[in-house]
């Protein structure tokens, strides 16, 4: 498993491919340093992942979930999921949206199992 500095990093990196600039660092209120952009980088990854679910593209949107899967400790922290609830991202029939959720139940799930 991949340490907090290795996975912001890593996080930072994805954020900065999808939205095309480096974006600055904050501190949290807990004292962890995050890199901002990464609510701007999920929609972009959620419009380009409903694109590639149009198309018939499974390997386009294997990737998008991947980067997806990537940002879903850092949204978490900050609280995304408590003003919409993974149940509200998965209504509905926008694929890339319902993906961040079935994905985000996902990880909770892991977590309550490790």
């Amino acid at each position: 498993m991949a340490s907090n500095a290795e996975a912001g990093s890593s996080l930072a990196a994805l954020n900065s491919a999808t939205l095309g600039t480096k974006f600055p660092e904050i501190t949290l209120p807990d004292g962890s340093v995050v890199q901002t952009g990464t609510v701007g980088a999920l929609l972009i990854n959620i419009r380009t992942y409903n694109e590639a679910h149009a198309a018939g593209d499974k390997e386009k949107t294997a990737q998008l979930e991947e980067a997806m899967r990537g940002a879903l400790p850092l949204l978490d922290k900050v609280g995304l999921f408590g003003l919409f609830t993974p149940e509200e991202w998965i209504q509905g029939n926008n694929a890339g949206r319902s993906a961040v959720g079935r994905l985000y139940q996902e990880f909770k799930s892991r977590q309550t199992q490790a």
